[in-house]
């Protein structure tokens, strides 16, 4: 796999992440490494595991023995299953599922409470 193949498909990885982050203002500037920096925890486990793999290949792209030594389907399979965890990520749906998940906890507390509550006050008479 060529650098300009290798430019090219990081360049198509870097602008899947800047739209899934920016939401409808995609971001600007930055490189690959530190989309993946900033998008951490909340990026797909597979789609971590994949850029971890892209970016140790890159830096081995770097030394020309170990650059030659390189297999091009594997780094093309990577960004190909990169791209795919990236476009079925959805972060709004996301933040959405932790804000329902904590309200869902807090009403099973309070209903857990009212229900001890009537408890405590049936035994007293």
């Amino acid at each position: 796999m060529g650098s300009d193949k290798l430019d090219r498909s990081m360049g198509r990885s870097e602008k899947g992440l800047r739209r899934k982050m920016g939401g409808r203002r995609p971001l600007r500037g930055g490189s690959f490494d530190s989309l993946v920096a900033r998008a951490g925890r909340e990026l797909p486990g597979r789609a971590r595991r994949e850029a971890k793999q892209i970016q140790a290949v890159k830096a081995q792209m770097q030394h020309p023995r170990l650059a030659a030594r390189m297999d091009p389907g594997q780094l093309s399979g990577a960004f190909r299953r990169l791209d795919r965890a990236v476009a079925q990520w959805n972060p709004r749906r996301r933040r959405r599922n932790m804000w329902l998940d904590a309200l869902a906890g807090y009403a099973f507390n309070m209903l857990l409470f009212l229900g001890l509550g009537l408890a405590f006050l049936s035994t007293l008479g």
